[in-house]
């Protein structure tokens, strides 16, 4: 399945962000040990904030489009800075430093690469706002985690949302648990009930178009061009 569940991974993007900024993650842990006082959870709003997207595939326009229906500031970085792809997805492409300095969340969906691969370390954390969210559902390894690590407990910045991580299964005794400016989630962001209805239709499908002689989502096609030869 070529490309799948952009609107199940985008939507937990802000399911992260506003926890986060309205502090409901310690709400809720608070409220069941029998806490019951507002004034522990002055948070903040997500409208009208700066986000920074790092990476444009279709998981990141997604992003991008639910962002503008918070009235968000959307900045991004490129390699190769597009007018029209600009004004077409109504952000601002700026370079890796303006985009850090400037966002109140920064969410990553970029593939994992040697380019890639901890891209964001201790220099990185340390140009974000200390007011500012980190969000990665992209893969684990984008980010260092020892270097996040640090940064949260320090304060550097006000949290962090975690759906991927450097090593899969979760340790059990990573700092992260401990800390009250994180959410962890086990590499959830596609599951979603239409996500799966819909992965179920296109793997049928698949079946169903090869039985009749047809092809897509071909995941080797150099097979079929030897069962020409």
């Amino acid at each position: 399945m070529p490309g799948y569940a952009f609107d199940a991974v985008a939507e937990l993007v802000f399911a992260f962000a506003l926890c986060l900024l309205r502090k409901v993650h310690v709400a809720d842990r608070k409220i069941r040990k029998g806490k019951f006082d507002w004034k522990d959870y002055v948070g903040n709003e997500l409208m009208g904030k700066a986000i920074g997207v790092l990476g444009t595939g279709n998981i990141g326009i997604r992003v991008i489009q639910i962002a503008h229906g918070f009235n968000m500031n959307i900045l991004s970085v490129t390699r190769h800075p597009n007018p029209s792809k600009e004004t077409r997805l109504g952000i601002k492409f700026v370079d890796m430093d303006t985009l850090l300095r400037e966002s109140d969340i920064v969410t990553l969906h970029v593939p994992l690469t040697s380019e890639t691969e901890k891209m964001i370390g201790e220099v990185e954390l340390d140009k974000m706002k200390s007011s500012a969210i980190l969000i990665n559902i992209a893969r684990g390894k984008v980010v260092d985690e020892s270097a996040l690590i640090n940064a949260l407990k320090e304060r550097k910045i006000r949290g962090v949302g975690l759906d991927v991580f450097e090593k899969e299964p979760f340790s059990e005794d990573s700092p992260l648990i401990d800390l009250d400016n994180v959410m962890l989630t086990p590499h959830i962001a596609f599951m979603s009930e239409e996500f799966l209805e819909e992965c179920t239709y296109v793997c049928v499908e698949n079946v169903e178009m090869f039985v009749r002689g047809e092809t897509q989502n071909i995941v080797n096609p150099e097979s079929l061009e030897r069962k020409h030869e």
